[in-house]
């Protein structure tokens, strides 16, 4: 490469790198679960039209305070009513029910007069009765065993990051001159706070230990300034060019986007080992600087492309799930991982063209120790490729048993840590009260001569109701029936035992009047829309997981229909938590489509550059086991098959071909240059074998840095993609090269590829007898 070239390199790779560098200073967090939905789904669009009747089903949050000898004291309440008050200040918050601002209408029965009649009223043992015969109260503002209660925050709607800090930020102020025996604090709008600080943490430290690690490899594989600096830099960049693209294209950094700088480092430091360790190999040949520099990007540059484009292939995709949160970043990565080659395959002969050869480097001979390690490594294998190869067999097929038995099941906190103290306080709320997980269901009449104020519905309504506190398990229940009831007890002068619908004709009739009145007052909007025919059903539940709410969905619908109730209307369970729960259930077949399009693009691409199908067969049995394997490790340890443990098949298959790539590029590259079978095997086991093992300790040590991560899904991908790429290391150094020498003869030479020996010191020029090729055609 001519200087001028190299200079010219240089100035394009820094006009992109300061054009993209421009924008980091727009990268912003971003934290919406919406991106797991799928917008095509009949299910989300119910949900986005429920939602704009309604309004949204998480703008809450809850405050739970502990008084361990009970709540209907004077000192507790004393500090409940000043906290309540200080909550009412925190902005952004609409409205705080809380036990000492709740009233019970009244109406007078000889006047009609309605007033409202405190909850608590200073009588601590007539208000203890009340309240825990109350089913509006128990669960919702008041545990079963009154030892705690719970503050119900309403807040504005979809809060930004930088309003939820705020609202965070306020809460805890307000509760910090309290000395409750105990504070749980709970909510969308408190989990989206806890959840960006831990990814900004996070997105740092991931590339820091990145960094470090790969740093001590390049030292030990390299042992040298060049060597370590050259491939950094490279991969550096490739992470800004990555962060560039991502803020172009106006995405924020959310739980899964927070991998992308690890996994374009460890991927983009992939494809600068191996450009550089051939580089070396070239030279310690008695190649010259040109010349090396001219292999690297021709020969091995070719097989880097082709490793670039696997993984691309496996993160592009994701596309194909439909769920907008996993196209993203697939797409995102995909382009990082593409502009990683480009860097590489620039700026590594600009600067490799401009700087004299690494002497020092060359003289220490580093192949030397590895070659006799590998040559016998190579000998073992195909002496034992009968047995290897019956016993992959065997366990192939004990992997595919146990993965096709992994479960699907989801929770909406499964992210964190059970340590975690958001977690435990959602625990806490689904101990003692009901839940934090939103319940909604949408009501919608079938005969228009219908309305939700008609006494025949309000009645069905109940009997729905009944069933979803009993069996179902949602509680802290509002709907049409639960206004009629307390309508007809304050009628009855606010008793908890008339806190049912009215039995008797002139009593529905008067509940009816008021129910309508209050309708056309607006102050039914969250129940009833405009036209009277669309009803809706929210409270809160347990986080039971996604497989138990899909049983129970079930459940309700088979009730419905022995009741008759879905006779009249509609019934649709919906909500944040259901369509987390259907994303997941969608799993098999999302799945299914972008691994099955990566697996078949890649075979494609192998297809093209061997123009064998025995050879894209042979290429791919090694890379399918892996992922078998790991589905076998879920099974076997637990992990269920979930949104983020199911991406890591496509990212792991993608990346985990790329070494069958390296090594069957060298064989192919031997044959052709005239080697025999087996001579071409060998080189290839032996040339390829170091850096597939470096690289493969790089890819192993970037993801593995995933596991420091306080999000469980995070962990796991890091977990189960660095056991995926052990596999197809181990695969790929004893699997395929014995299924490679019982290739027939127009693949190779035919040769007995176990008839003759080598003493491993036939490598940089110290062969000890006759090579089988000219010293000069080996590549």
């Amino acid at each position: 490469m001519k200087k001028r070239t190299a200079y010219f390199l240089f100035l394009c790779l820094a006009a992109v790198t300061f054009g993209l560098a421009s924008t980091l200073p727009d990268t912003y967090f971003d934290y919406d679960f919406d991106k797991f939905f799928r917008p095509d789904d009949p299910l989300t669009e119910y949900f986005e039209n429920h939602r704009n009747t309604f309004g949204t089903d998480n703008d809450f949050v809850l405050v739970g305070v502990v008084s361990r000898n009970g709540v209907f004291n004077q000192a507790f309440t004393e500090k409940l009513e000043a906290l309540t008050d200080a909550l009412e200040k925190v902005p952004h918050v609409i409205a705080v029910t809380s036990p000492v601002n709740v009233t019970l209408p009244v109406r007078e029965p000889l006047t009609g007069a309605v007033f409202n009649k405190p909850l608590l009223t200073g009588n601590y043992a007539l208000d203890s009765a009340r309240v825990t015969a109350d089913p509006s109260l128990v669960n919702n503002l008041f545990s079963k065993d009154t030892t705690a209660v719970s503050l119900v925050i309403q807040t504005r709607e979809r809060l930004s990051k930088t309003r939820c800090d705020e609202l965070a930020a306020g809460i805890e102020a307000a509760l910090a001159p309290f000395d409750f025996d105990g504070v749980h604090v709970a909510g969308r709008a408190i989990g989206q706070v806890v959840y960006i600080n831990k990814i900004q943490r996070e997105f740092g430290m991931f590339m820091a230990i990145a960094v470090l690690f790969v740093t001590l490899l390049l030292y030990v594989m390299f042992k040298s300034f060049r060597g370590i600096v050259l491939p950094l830099v490279t991969v550096l960049l490739a992470v800004v060019w990555s962060i560039g693209i991502m803020n172009l294209a106006g995405s924020g950094i959310g739980i899964l986007l927070n991998m992308l700088p690890p996994v374009i480092f460890v991927v983009g430091m992939s494809d600068a080992v191996h450009l550089y360790a051939r580089y070396l190999e070239e030279l310690s040949r008695g190649a010259s600087r040109d010349e090396a520099i001219r292999k690297m990007v021709f020969d091995t540059g070719i097989a880097t492309l082709l490793t670039s484009v696997t993984p691309a292939i496996g993160f592009a995709s994701l596309y194909f799930t439909g769920i907008p949160a996993l196209r993203e970043f697939g797409l995102l990565t995909a382009a990082g991982v593409l502009a990683a080659f480009a860097i590489a395959i620039t700026m590594m002969p600009a600067w490799l063209a401009l700087t004299s050869p690494p002497e020092k480097t060359l003289r220490r001979k580093a192949n030397r120790v590895w070659a006799p390690v590998l040559e016998r490594l190579f000998r073992k294998v195909l002496k034992r490729r009968n047995a290897l190869i019956g016993t992959y067999m065997v366990l192939g097929t004990f992997f595919a048993l146990s993965a096709t038995r992994l479960d699907l099941d989801n929770y909406l906190l499964e992210d964190l840590r059970p340590g975690e103290k958001l977690r435990k306080d959602f625990t806490f709320f689904d101990r003692y009260f009901a839940g934090v997980r939103p319940f909604e269901a949408g009501l919608k009449l079938k005969n228009d001569t219908l309305t939700f104020v008609d006494a025949e519905i309000i009645a069905q309504i109940d009997r729905l109701n009944t069933y979803l506190e009993t069996t179902y398990g949602a509680s802290a229940l509002t709907s049409p029936a639960e206004v009629i009831k307390s309508l007809h007890r304050s009628a009855k002068g606010g008793r908890n035992e008339y806190y049912t619908l009215p039995d008797r004709p002139r009593e529905t009739e008067a509940a009816l009047r008021e129910f309508q009145r209050l309708k056309k007052a607006g102050k039914l909007r969250l129940l009833i829309d405009s036209t009277g025919t669309y009803a809706r059903i929210f409270g809160r539940a347990p986080d039971l997981g996604g497989r138990e709410f899909t049983e129970r969905n079930e459940a309700l619908r088979a009730f419905a229909a022995a009741e008759g109730l879905d006779r009249d209307f509609d019934i649709e369970v919906t909500g944040t938590g259901t369509l987390i729960d259907r994303t997941n259930q969608n799993l098999v077949y999302s799945l299914a489509k972008g691994l099955g399009t990566a697996f078949i693009l890649i075979s494609v691409i192998m297809g093209l550059m061997f123009k064998s199908l025995r050879m894209v067969a042979v290429a791919l049995v090694p890379n399918v086991l892996p992922l078998l394997a790991v589905g076998a490790v879920m099974f076997w340890t637990g992990i269920d098959l979930k949104l983020s443990t199911s991406i890591i098949f496509t990212i792991a298959f993608g990346i985990a071909v790329d070494d069958t790539i390296h090594l069957l590029s060298r064989y192919k590259f031997e044959l052709l240059k005239g080697a025999g079978n087996r001579e071409a095997l060998r080189r290839s086991y032996v040339y390829t074998g170091k850096a597939l093992i470096i690289t493969g300790i790089i890819l192993f040590g970037g993801f593995f840095s995933l596991c420091f991560s306080s999000f469980q899904s995070t962990f796991y991908i890091g977990l189960l993609v660095t056991m995926t790429l052990v596999f197809a290391l181990v695969f790929d150094l004893s699997l395929l090269p014995a299924l490679l020498s019982y290739l027939p003869d127009e693949e190779g030479s035919g040769v007995d590829l176990l008839s003759e020996k080598t003493d491993g010191r036939e490598e940089e020029g110290e062969t000890r007898g006759k090579s089988q090729v000219p010293r000069q055609a080996e590549g």
